[in-house]
């Protein structure tokens, strides 16, 4: 199962990328961001990556890609170095990045997100959603909207990918080129979210979370993200409204099945308390479930597994009610679980 994450760019800063192969997220002004930082804490060795180059109103936007992460670690830079190499904004998280397979030509904004396909279930939802609430200039596409997208930016190439190390782009032509060299530059001081920073807030506790899980045999956490986790996605859209998973876990269990896992988080200063968490779950689940309409491809009640976790000071803190309440989803889902873990990391399993 391939993992992918689109950045937005636009005419100007996609040379820049290119010619220093990183990708990277901005938040104006500021040297810090928790949420942008993990977004990127997201992206994995070897996860696939994506320019979307915003439009303009005498040129469209389009898709190009394929990129490829180079490992899991997160560079910040700050102040005036977060503009380097001469970038006309600050971009404060940076991930190295390769060629994998680089086509020429991108896909069309409308052809990749408004041209109505043969089926809604082809339509790119997660980039869909993200146009719509704007934010992000990180985003991750689930597996099947990512061979979507390859798929249309190979048909628009006629299969054929450039044989180069180096890139530049074709301003007038809205083209990536071969270029003559790939620029060392100063991508930053590695960062790393601490134990003692996932006290602070739940986007805290999240981006610490996804700093540790690996793709294939990971071994943080495993009773509680899975073993063998093949895609990793955080605020994941769950419709047009408000509503987003705190973490979405595809776990491979042999060749031809898979678990997901939706994961709700919940920390002692979290904006709504464990007492929403029922109803959170219930729909993520409907929300999810293929056989009810839903978006997951493959989503059905004996392999959507629904979790709670919360971050606590002390265990055995969720009322009797909400563990009943959350008991009751295995109608519509598989075995529903409920664990704490305290502020030394410990765990507990209440269901």
């Amino acid at each position: 199962m391939i993992t992918g994450h689109v950045f937005i760019v636009n005419e100007q800063t996609l040379p820049i990328h290119l010619k220093n192969m990183f990708v990277g997220t901005s938040s104006r002004e500021k040297d810090n961001n928790i949420s942008l930082l993990a977004d990127m804490l997201r992206i994995k060795t070897g996860d696939l990556i994506f320019f979307y180059i915003e439009g303009t109103k005498i040129r469209k936007g389009r898709f190009f890609g394929l990129f490829q992460a180079v490992e899991d670690v997160v560079y910040h830079l700050t102040g005036p170095s977060a503009q380097n190499p001469d970038l006309p904004l600050k971009l404060i998280y940076r991930k190295k990045i390769k060629p994998y397979q680089v086509y020429s030509k991108g896909v069309l904004e409308w052809v990749a997100l408004d041209k109505l396909p043969t089926y809604a279930k082809e339509l790119l939802w997660t980039l869909i959603y993200r146009k719509m609430k704007g934010g992000r200039g990180n985003t991750m596409l689930l597996p099947w909207e990512l061979e979507r997208l390859i798929s249309l930016i190979r048909s628009e190439n006629n299969g054929e990918f450039m044989q180069a190390e180096s890139f530049s782009l074709d301003s007038e032509n809205c083209q990536i080129i071969p270029g003559e060299e790939t620029n060392d530059h100063n991508i930053g001081t590695p960062i790393r979210v601490s134990e003692q920073e996932i006290r602070k807030r739940e986007v805290h506790f999240q981006a610490f979370l996804l700093q540790n899980l690996k793709l294939g045999n990971n071994n943080f956490y495993p009773e509680i993200f899975g073993k063998n986790i093949v895609w990793i996605g955080n605020e994941l859209f769950a419709g047009s409204g408000m509503q987003k998973i705190d973490i979405f876990i595809i776990e491979k269990l042999d060749e031809t099945r898979f678990l997901y896992r939706l994961i709700e988080l919940k920390h002692p200063k979290s904006s709504t308390n464990v007492n929403f968490s029922p109803g959170q779950l219930d729909y993520y689940i409907n929300w999810s479930r293929e056989d009810l309409g839903g978006h997951i491809i493959g989503g059905r009640n004996f392999n959507l597994k629904p979790i709670l976790l919360a971050l606590t000071p002390e265990f055995n803190a969720i009322p009797i009610d909400i563990v009943s309440q959350i008991r009751g989803l295995d109608k519509i889902s598989f075995s529903p679980e409920i664990w704490e873990m305290n502020l030394d990391l410990i765990i507990n399993r209440i269901l």
